[in-house]
């Protein structure tokens, strides 16, 4: 008890440094809205009308008549098997985009996202509800069986997704949730992936709008409207659509941080989202915080922000891209999402863009390093009064695909006090590198030798360095090239047009791996590909030119 009043009265003392920052991009990732447990949901019973995130409206509408809602829920339940209306609140994937537990719910025409004002937005991820997937597949005693019995007939479900400004409209486009209307029945589909939407299909522009509405079209039609079931999951809205390699920077004033107290729930640098969730009630926060204190003398949780070295003293001197802050990592576990990939491997949670790769750098904070160089109330003196205990204080890092299997994992011991000779004892205080594999995240995982009834005594913190590494053509990478993919959908061909001279092709499906190259021998900016050997799905168009490279999103049907 005594601890907790501590930790409220420094919360209220360090409030005043605070530092607000204005975010080049915003995720809703819907992770830092509250839900009562694990595979619940809350579809606005409590009459709140929907759901607002840093400026966004969901909207919600309960009927307490009926027990019913329209509009958007929001849910983390994993249920991807069970058929029928009582499991209408899950995502056919089992969680959201890359594990995460929160994710959003639609049915009915009537769902719209309202913002605050007019902002540039990319698109968002989209799958079907596990009701409507199951429906589609099975069929119901209300809908079809898509394709029928004998897999011919040609039905679909789509979603209408229009933007506006000012109720003036700007852009829409269309996303199939399923499509059986091909002449080969095995191209026949049932989104049953996370799939980014681009909501103007340009991933090198993003669109600015102040509201997004969404309406369904389908085969199975009945006396009522649509017999198949009108719902959809969303995740990431607002994720990355831009094809620049190097993001946006933060500048934070000397001596102060940033620890998500506008609650936007993390934050985006060079294409990777550092997740963050923050307590208004106790001021309170969880995940990473980026910091320009560094001051590596006071003790105890009022310094909890300051790294024991700041993120240019001991780096080696490059031409690689170091960010002027500290990151702050508070919590047992944390992680970072994003493209950790060697060269120019183009994938982002299913979004192919050129991203760089990354170096990590880990030290301690002060707050940690103090307490286990002097020990405090709450934990102990590393390596005890006679400095024979064999304390440690350690970080995992791990490397973790995109279906949640650890890669790789690499140990930075922060404190090792374990050597028979005292001497070699030692708590870090430089940076030291983490060892990183390609991978879609990275997971970090304290442990410490000093535990208690609670979990770990020694402070749950550490601090990262984060270098973007330069490519060699850097100038080449950013360069942002006009692109044009038609037909699209295509069926058996598609046509690449580019303001520049097109030198290399490459068609990626959705995992990533290149499926077709293509040199362009004879030079031209206008390149015909045949697409016969592809089966039906989402596919990305990769063109070079001497000025760069672009990306376009293309469905084969």
């Amino acid at each position: 008890m005594k601890r907790n009043l501590l930790l409220i009265f420094t919360a209220f003392l360090v409030q005043a440094t605070f530092a607000q920052i204005t975010h080049p991009r915003v995720y809703s990732t819907f992770d830092n809205l509250p839900l009562a447990k694990a595979d619940t949901f809350n579809n606005g019973v409590d009459g709140s009308a929907g759901f607002t995130h840093y400026g966004r409206t969901w909207n919600n509408a309960y009927n307490d008549a009926w027990g019913s809602w329209s509009g958007w829920a929001l849910s983390n339940m994993t249920d991807t098997v069970t058929a029928g209306f009582i499991n209408q609140y899950s995502a056919i994937t089992g969680s959201g985009v890359s594990g995460t537990p929160n994710y959003m719910v639609s049915t009915g025409n009537g769902a719209y996202i309202k913002l605050d004002e007019a902002t540039p937005i990319s698109g968002a991820y989209f799958t079907n509800a596990t009701y409507t997937a199951r429906d589609m597949e099975q069929g119901s005693g209300f809908s079809k069986k898509f394709g029928g019995d004998d897999g011919n007939d040609e039905d679909y479900l789509r979603v209408i997704i229009r933007s506006y400004v000012d109720d003036t409209f700007v852009d829409s486009t269309i996303f199939y949730l399923a499509d059986f209307r091909f002449a080969d029945n095995s191209q026949d589909y049932i989104v049953k992936d996370w799939t980014f939407v681009d909501f103007n299909e340009d991933v090198t522009t993003d669109i600015e709008v102040d509201s997004i509405s969404f309406r369904y079209e389908g085969s199975d039609v009945g006396e009522f409207g649509l017999n198949t079931p009108k719902y959809f999951c969303m995740d990431d809205f607002n994720a990355i659509s831009e094809g620049k390699v190097f993001g946006d920077r933060f500048t934070l004033a000397a001596d102060t941080f940033y620890n998500g107290n506008d609650n936007s729930g993390g934050f985006v640098l060079d294409q990777m989202f550092f997740p963050n969730s923050f307590n208004s009630t106790w001021n309170s926060w969880s995940g990473w915080s980026m910091s320009t204190m560094y001051d590596t003398v006071t003790p105890a949780y009022g310094n909890q922000y300051s790294s024991m070295m700041m993120p240019l003293s001991t780096l080696p001197s490059s031409n690689d891209v170091v960010h002027q802050q500290c990151f702050i990592s508070g919590g047992v576990t944390n992680e970072i999402r994003g493209p950790y990939l060697d060269g120019n491997d183009p994938s982002l949670f299913g979004l192919f863009v050129p991203p760089a790769p990354i170096a990590l750098y880990l030290t301690n904070t002060t707050y940690a390093y103090r307490d286990m160089e002097q020990g405090s109330g709450f934990s102990k003196k590393f390596g005890g009064a006679g400095g024979n205990d064999p304390d440690y204080f350690r970080l995992l890092i791990h490397s973790i695909s995109v279906q949640g299997d650890i890669l790789d994992t690499d140990t930075v011991y922060l404190a090792d006090f374990r050597f028979e000779d005292n001497s070699k004892d030692y708590i870090l205080k430089e940076w030291k590198e983490a060892k990183i594999s390609q991978c879609h995240k990275i997971g970090f995982e304290l442990q410490s030798s000093d535990n208690g009834s609670f979990g770990m005594n020694t402070p749950a913190y550490f601090s990262l360095s984060l270098i973007q590494l330069r490519p060699a053509s850097i100038a080449t990478q950013n360069a942002i090239i006009r692109l044009k993919a038609f037909p699209n959908p295509a069926i058996n061909k598609l046509n690449l047009q580019a303001d520049e001279m097109i030198l290399e092709v490459k068609i990626q499906g959705l995992d990533g791996r290149v499926l077709m190259h293509i040199d362009n021998r004879v030079l031209s900016k206008k390149v015909e590909v045949s697409t016969t050997s592809l089966t039906s799905g989402i596919y990305f168009a990769t063109v070079t030119t001497a000025k760069g490279t672009a990306t376009k999103r293309f469905i084969k049907q």
